[in-house]
């Protein structure tokens, strides 16, 4: 079980957009006084969700947990954590048709989905410039 801190850290957003994941639904947690306790398989499901492609969350997150916690938790968290949910998502994925008609749609689709994200993330870019930008000014008043 995690806490929303050690998740945040993990993901590396902020609490708050974990907590709104559990407000939400996105991810299942259960109460513990204050705050929440978070199953590893639910956070797999989620991350695997979130990721633009499923099954690459792994390739994500691996190097950070690498990074946080040593070559040992990312071995485990490899073995104990995807690797099952990788297997149960294959399996529970059916076979597309294959028609370049469909084919054609998907790629169309992820073309599109890409682009709004990349405008998204310059947008929040520019917001967190803006009050960068307002912040200095108001040290050189100061």
């Amino acid at each position: 079980m995690l806490t929303t801190k050690q998740i945040s850290e993990l993901l590396r957003v902020s609490e708050e957009t974990v907590r709104r994941w559990i407000r939400t639904g996105e991810l299942h947690a259960e109460q513990d006084g204050k705050g929440y306790l978070v199953d590893e398989l639910a956070l797999k499901r989620l991350v695997d969700e979130k990721s633009q492609i499923p099954g690459t969350a792994m390739n994500k997150i691996l190097p950070i947990i690498n990074d946080m916690f040593g070559p040992e938790a990312a071995k485990f968290a490899k073995s104990n954590l995807f690797d099952p949910l990788r297997q149960s998502m294959d399996q529970a994925v059916p076979n597309q048709e294959t028609n370049s008609e469909s084919i054609a749609e998907e790629l169309t689709q992820l073309k599109r989905k890409k682009r709004r994200l990349e405008l998204e993330h310059e947008l929040k870019l520019l917001e967190i410039e803006e009050k960068i930008a307002r912040l200095e000014q108001r040290m050189k008043q100061i």
